[in-house]
């Protein structure tokens, strides 16, 4: 899991996390995850890369680092939501720059899932389509929404701007999953985030997790998975991804998965 970097500077009580990252089917890895924790916080980052070996692993990677080094040196205080928005725009701008070997544009990106815990009180961000969940009890939330062609075409469906029949013929397409939002655009507008922050109880998961989990398995798997795991999360996060491998096969994606339990000290 050397593609997943761990930073803490003192234990957190109220949270114990775990984490797994497998290459899958592919031969690259280009998912990238961060995990920080202090006495007080806990924050989790997943980015999954896309645009080659090269570009994708850089442009996860380059993402990530500007989170860590930022998170350090401003140690937000207060605004949070607002520190989680102006990083995903500086990834934008810092991955779109990115240059390969001859000088020339990398042309990479990548998502971001972000969640940032203080106490009992989390807050998120979202680029792309790697997902946020929230596990209570036996109820699993989607927290974010994915930025690609199906949910446009669903928004669209919903305004009244196209008829039902051509949401379900484009619905059907492989164009569906294209992504319509990502860091590395150089202009990204469509970010999801929280707009009032999450409560947590003693007991909740909060879970990360790039595309290969959820395009594998389905919400209600994730969740059974979960439960019949909760005791120790590292457990439950490598189950997981061995989970997807075994049904996603040769054909798996890069799969990455952080699960953080809050529990009060």
């Amino acid at each position: 899991m050397n593609n997943i970097i761990r930073e803490q500077q003192k234990g957190n009580l109220q949270f114990e996390i775990g984490a797994s990252s497998i290459i899958g089917g592919r031969n690259y890895q280009q998912d990238f995850g961060y995990i920080y924790t202090s006495s007080q916080e806990a924050v989790a980052v997943i980015c999954d890369g896309m645009g080659g070996m090269e570009g994708g692993e850089r442009a996860s990677r380059r993402a990530v680092e500007i989170f860590s080094e930022d998170l350090l040196e401003q140690k937000p205080e207060e605004n949070i939501p607002g520190f989680l928005i102006r990083e995903a725009k500086r990834m934008d701008s810092e991955v779109a720059e990115l240059k390969d070997s001859e000088g020339k544009p990398l042309k990479s990106g990548t998502t971001l899932a972000a969640v940032f815990c203080r106490g009992n009180q989390m807050d998120w961000v979202s680029v792309g389509d790697s997902k946020i969940y929230l596990i209570q009890g036996e109820k699993i939330t989607p927290l974010n929404i994915e930025h690609n062609y199906r949910q446009m075409l669903k928004e669209q469906l919903e305004a009244g701007q196209i008829t039902q029949r051509f949401y379900e013929k484009e619905e059907k397409t492989r164009q569906a999953e294209a992504l319509t939002s990502f860091i590395g655009m150089g202009h990204v507008s469509l970010i999801d985030w929280g707009k009032t922050p999450c409560r947590l109880n003693p007991g909740d998961i909060v879970m990360l997790c790039s595309d290969g989990i959820y395009k594998s398995i389905d919400d209600y798997q994730i969740l059974g998975m979960i439960r019949d795991n909760d005791l120790d999360m590292e457990i439950a996060a490598d189950r997981m991804a061995a989970m997807a491998l075994r049904y996603g096969g040769k054909r798996q994606d890069n799969t990455t998965v952080i699960l953080m339990k809050y529990g009060e000290k």
